[in-house]
């Protein structure tokens, strides 16, 4: 994955040097910008979080009347949303809402999306034709043609692009947008013992992506709920996360 993202990065400035345009040099300065702010966000002490968050959110477009800052997925949702991996909502002409919908579910086109930008996938440069029907004329075309090229294994269900995203197909959708093999755990969870995703829980538990249930007291129920749709909130901390493993580095 690394040395793909060398290479396309060094092409894009060929391109530059000999006077080509290339639409894909704007995406790659806003991922320069993604890695950038994660690292400050990473590196500031508790105390300097809120003072960061507040300058970023200064010379932020996005705005959401439903998250707050005392909200623990704040710095989730702000951060996806400020890198143009989620957005909020939108009415019938096309204009922000200011509504993002934290505890909303996640359609499987919606984590489709999330998942490939974070990767730095340009959806623009994937080509064919969708395996299924809905795929043709729906929203997310683009997005169900790089999920083809990367043989996601949940697109080759041809799945209802509408329909909620269950949780622990949402973190095999994102490992295989990173080109993620993840490697044969068992999961942490009760829940998901001899789950066709075990593997993918259990690895995205190991990198702190997902930490399970917990009670009202914020204790462990050893439960993950791997068939429960997720909620916009939650995909947004997962996105984070593996975005901060790439960044930061596996710990």
């Amino acid at each position: 994955m690394a040395s793909m993202r060398s290479i396309l990065t060094l092409a894009v400035a060929w391109m530059s040097l000999l006077g080509i345009a290339s639409p894909a040099s704007a995406f790659f300065e806003a991922f320069s910008t993604l890695s950038d702010e994660l690292k400050a966000i990473e590196q500031s002490s508790p105390e300097g979080l809120g003072n960061l968050l507040e300058k970023l959110d200064a010379t932020s477009t996005t705005k959401f009347g439903d998250v707050r800052s005392t909200d623990w997925f704040y710095r989730y949702v702000f951060s996806v949303a400020r890198w143009g991996i989620a957005s909020g909502y939108k009415n019938a002409a096309g204009q922000p809402t200011g509504i993002f919908g934290p505890g909303n579910t996640v359609t499987v086109a919606e984590i489709l999306k999330m998942a490939l930008k974070s990767a730095q996938v340009d959806e623009t440069q994937c080509r064919g034709t969708p395996w299924f029907a809905q795929g043709e004329k729906h929203w997310a075309r683009a997005y169900v043609l790089c999920a083809q090229e990367r043989n996601m294994r949940l697109i080759q269900s041809a799945p209802d692009l509408n329909r909620p995203a269950r949780r622990a197909e949402v973190l095999s959708v994102i490992f295989d947008a990173f080109g993620d093999e993840p490697p044969p755990l068992f999961s942490p969870f009760k829940d998901t013992v001899n789950h066709p995703l075990e593997s993918d829980i259990a690895y995205a538990a190991a990198l702190k992506m997902v930490s399970g249930d917990k009670d009202a007291a914020g204790n462990p129920l050893g439960t993950f709920r791997p068939n429960d749709p997720i909620v916009r909130a939650e995909a947004a901390k997962i996105i984070y996360e593996r975005l901060r493993v790439e960044v930061m580095g596996k710990e």
